[in-house]
């Protein structure tokens, strides 16, 4: 949608600019991260020339990576374009000052679902949800129903990774039930670390895709039922069985059961991954907690009304039944513009006049009208923009861990190279190799631990921050819907006024005598939409989630209306004062015209007087004979 500038603001602010201060913190300090180690490459490739490549590799990484964090942050603190033709409209708009905007609009609604809405009073915005998990989550959360589409999605997504979580702990100690107690043999101390590693690998992979917010979620409700939950209880008891003998068959290998007995017990057992499940459940109730109450403090905000002010009349007036509809297009709709700007339109105003002969017929007709959004923000409370901020900041410190913990990586790949050095160089001696082999795997233990405690506060951080987002995007706006419908008769009349016994100036005039039935229904609607950082920053689609009456805009609009009958001339008169002048000239010329009549005895005029008398005597003569 282009840009068109108007010298009235709308008054929509960037709602951004906290947020895009956070994330231009974080983005300055991971690009001073990833100075330092590119800084100390020519010292260090002096010594080890791999060591060197790895603080380049490393540096690489995070100046990339805290150069994009920067940008970001600070385009989300540029200044807010936003013209005079957003926010999106609620249908198709056939407005011809807008041809070329609304051909780049992509509405949510139809007219018809407009119309829908006000004639059964209904709101098609509030779907059902659809799943188990969706009707789970809505059955928690009451009014959840009753808010944006990208609010609820979001709310669905992070409940169906907690339930996918707890019934992954539930599965995986169905799993360590049946190792410990010797079910399925010899493997299960070397199964249960393994599938302590696979079961923290999918609460990474299930919070990052619960982490990821779309764009087209804007749109409809997603999906959440039970498939999900039962994937996870298909793989729970799949997964130890297929290890089971995978790890039966490897240990029959005499190669790999050589390697499996040098390696302590001991040293496997510590492969169990149980911090990095703490660290998982802790961050997953810190952000339910700042998730959820901020859905309740958005939901105590929700007024879901669907009432509409409704008119119903008949009229008999002397008037042309395209000159209503003009009038209301033109007059009444035009004059509650708002700041001067176009009204959307609907429906186009296309009477349809059946002209059934040539002095009578029928008609109907309809327009949808809606005023232009005025920016209207909730007025949320405190407690809603302090967990706003906590909510970004959390989320911006959690994906700062990732970057220091890479860094601090970078330290230790030096003793990593150390260990592989003297690993390679004491292949002769079997007792210091093994020695050696096992410092490796604890070593290797200590690194991958560091790595997933790196995706663990990769995943909750983005999803703060994608979430948090959700919330800071919301726009909310208010505007008046109006539905007209007329249909009715008219006939033709000739009306001739003025015309006296002497005088020949009239006025003659067809009058078209119309029996209108209007249907007038109106609404007072707040609408909904997300904005976004950029070029399309007011242009997604526009949701309506509350509609409510509004007596006083109706019966102005009756008024109006009224007021334009009322004021209509049907008879044609003088405008200008030439046309008077002329008018009384012929006046005066019929006035002597009548003052002296011709006689029948001789062709002079008599005079007023003695035209009198001779009407006066006439009478008189008659008696007497």
């Amino acid at each position: 949608m282009a840009y068109d500038y108007g010298s009235e603001s709308l008054g929509i602010r960037n709602p951004f600019k906290v947020e895009g201060l956070f994330r231009a913190v974080r983005g300055f300090l991971i690009t001073l991260l990833g100075v330092y180690p590119l800084l100390q490459v020519i010292s260090v490739v002096q010594q080890d020339k791999v060591l060197a490549w790895i603080y380049a590799g490393v540096g690489f990484l995070l100046l990339s990576g805290g150069l994009r964090a920067l940008g970001g942050g600070v385009f989300q603190m540029f200044r807010f374009f936003v013209g005079r033709s957003v926010p999106t409209s609620l249908a198709p708009n056939y407005s011809k000052s807008e041809r070329e905007t609304a051909k780049l609009e992509t509405p949510h609604y139809k007219s018809i679902d407009l119309e829908e809405m006000l004639m059964g009073r209904k709101n098609k915005t509030f779907v059902e949800p659809d799943g188990f998990i969706s009707r789970f989550v809505h059955t928690i959360v009451t009014k959840l129903i009753f808010l944006p589409y990208p609010l609820r999605n979001l709310a669905q997504r992070f409940s169906g990774a907690i339930i996918a979580t707890g019934v992954a702990l539930i599965a995986y100690a169905l799993t360590a039930f049946v190792c410990l107690t010797g079910l399925v043999g010899t493997t299960g101390d070397i199964l249960l670390p393994l599938f302590s590693f696979f079961l923290v690998v999918y609460l990474i992979l299930t919070w990052r895709t619960a982490s990821t917010v779309y764009r087209n979620a804007e749109r409809t409700i997603e999906t959440q039922g039970t498939l999900k939950l039962a994937k996870i209880m298909t793989f729970a008891i799949l997964a130890p069985v297929i290890l089971g003998f995978t790890i039966n068959y490897l240990l029959q290998q005499p190669d790999i059961a050589q390697v499996v007995s040098r390696l302590e017990l001991s040293a496997l057992e510590s492969f169990a991954l149980l911090p990095q499940l703490l660290l998982v459940l802790a961050f997953a109730a810190i952000s339910a907690g700042l998730i959820f109450i901020l859905l309740k403090q958005r939901t105590a905000l929700v007024e879901a009304q669907t009432k509409v002010a409704e008119y119903r009349a008949n009229w008999q007036e002397n008037i042309h039944p395209r000159e209503l509809f003009v009038n209301i297009d033109n007059i009444v709709m035009a004059n509650r513009r708002y700041k001067e700007i176009p009204n959307r339109v609907y429906r186009e105003l296309n009477p349809n006049l059946n002209e059934q002969s040539e002095s009578k017929g029928n008609f109907s007709g309809e327009m949808m009208v809606e005023t232009q959004p005025e920016y209207a923000p909730l007025t949320h409370t405190v407690l809603f923009k302090q967990l706003r901020i906590i909510a970004t900041a959390i989320g911006q410190v959690l994906l700062f861990v990732g970057p220091l913990i890479l860094f601090y990586l970078m330290f230790e790949a030096k003793d990593v190279l150390a260990l592989f050095t003297a690993l390679s160089n004491s292949r002769d001696n079997s007792a210091a190799a093994e020695q050696l082999a096992i410092q490796l795997f604890n070593e290797s233990q200590f690194i991958l631990s560091l790595l997933f405690s790196w995706l663990i506060c990769h995943s909750f951080g983005r999803l703060l921050q994608n979430y948090s987002h959700t919330f800071w995007a919301e726009l909310n706006f208010n505007s008046l819907l109006v539905y007209l419908k007329c249909e009715g008769t008219y006939t033709e009349s000739k009306l001739t006024t003025g015309k006296g016994i002497y005088d020949s100036t009239a006025s003659e005039n067809y009058v078209m005598r119309s029996s209108l039935t209007p249907w007038i229904i109106s609404s007072r609607i707040m609408s909904s939409t997300f904005a976004d950082s950029g070029a399309k920053n007011v242009e997604h689609p526009r949701h309506i989630l509350e509609m409510n009456d509004n007596p006083r805009e109706m019966q102005s609009i009756i008024d109006d209306i009224r007021s334009f009958f009322s004021d209509r001339e049907t008879i044609a008169s003088i405008k200008n004062e030439q046309d008077l002048a002329n008018t009384n000239q012929i006046h005066q010329i019929n006035q002597q015209s009548r003052a002296m009549p011709v006689t029948a005895d001789n062709t002079t005029l008599a005079t007023p007087q003695q035209d009198a008398d001779a009407s006066a005597a006439l009478p008189l003569a008659q008696s007497i004979d």
